[in-house]
């Protein structure tokens, strides 16, 4: 079993950022990473608010940091954490689910977040067959055809220009009575010509033979008229849960299941054991805030080894 000083479950910008502090102090760093490090910056099309660079995709960012973090010496491994043993001993032991074992002293939960499922059977029986969470990634198999995006907010709206470029047309099904954007973006998807907006709409319904869909039913709130769309793909942008199941039988966290920690330090209160990023309580996600998160955690991480 190896030792090492610093482990970090989650390898999005939070995770990267503390694996850049961890490895610059010293500290034997591993990220932990089930899917492909960099988190939703891999399904964001566009970044124009992170310091230093007007404008580039989230996949640009996200190797940056990457390159960044293992230049320095951190690693990176793709496999999932399953299982932490003597979490609030000195040594803890992270099982992962390829049966490798990890004795670190400190652990930093990065783990971020995973899109709402839709509550609707046909979900199971369409994702990956014409349902998506990522425009980014899969619109191009749209090319020339049309699609719904369910959602009403930045991420469905932002996602939804950069498929006004792609596909033919666009519903947007969002349950409320406008976009909860800000007004840039608001007027961006007013002037797409191929853009069509259903407010206060419910997506009750996706149609298809099993293989493939062939149009949406939908059901306006407010007069309870049914519309029937055709579509070939649909895109959810409907929310956010934490990615926190290994941790569900854990003291950890919270009723909303997410991990209450002191901003200032990444600590939760148990001893080498801090957060960072979208997996923590905090109200606003962005990327700079999960740079300072992990930031934090892995300076105070490293401040508690020095006590050791």
């Amino acid at each position: 079993m190896e030792k090492i000083d610093l482990l970090i479950v989650g390898g999005g910008p939070a995770g990267l950022a503390a694996a850049i502090y961890g490895a610059r102090a010293n500290l034997k760093t591993i990220i932990i990473e089930k899917g492909a490090p960099g988190g939703k910056l891999l399904n964001t099309h566009k970044v124009d608010n992170y310091p230093g660079f007007k404008s580039l995709t989230g996949t640009e960012l996200a190797l940056k940091f990457i390159d960044h973090a293992e230049s320095l010496g951190a690693k990176i491994e793709n496999d999932e954490v399953i299982k932490i043993n003597n979490i609030s001993k000195k040594e803890k032991i992270v099982i992962l689910k390829s049966d490798k074992k990890y004795q670190t002293k400190t652990i930093i939960f990065a783990m971020g977040m995973n899109p709402k499922k839709l509550p609707l059977e046909e979900y199971k029986t369409y994702f990956g067959k014409g349902i998506s969470t990522c425009i980014v990634c899969d619109g191009d198999f749209y090319r020339n055809k049309d699609i719904a995006v369910i959602g009403g907010g930045t991420s469905a709206s932002e996602e939804s220009l950069f498929a006004s470029k792609i596909v033919k047309n666009i519903y947007i099904i969002n349950l409320f009575d406008k976009l909860d954007v800000v007004d840039s973006i608001k007027k961006n998807i007013e002037k797409a010509k191929n853009i069509h907006l259903k407010f206060n709409s419910e997506l009750i319904k996706i149609n298809g033979d099993g293989k493939k869909i062939s149009s949406i039913t939908i059901k306006n709130k407010l007069t309870n008229k049914i519309e029937e769309i055709s579509v070939e793909g649909v895109f959810t942008y409907i929310g956010w849960i934490p990615a926190s199941k290994f941790l569900q039988k854990s003291a950890i966290l919270n009723k909303d299941n997410f991990i209450t920690v002191d901003y200032k330090t990444g600590k939760i209160g148990i001893d080498g054991i801090f957060a960072a990023g979208d997996i923590t309580n905090k109200e606003f996600h962005q990327v700079s805030g999960a740079i300072s998160d992990g930031t934090n955690a892995a300076l105070s991480a490293k401040k508690y080894i020095d006590r050791l």
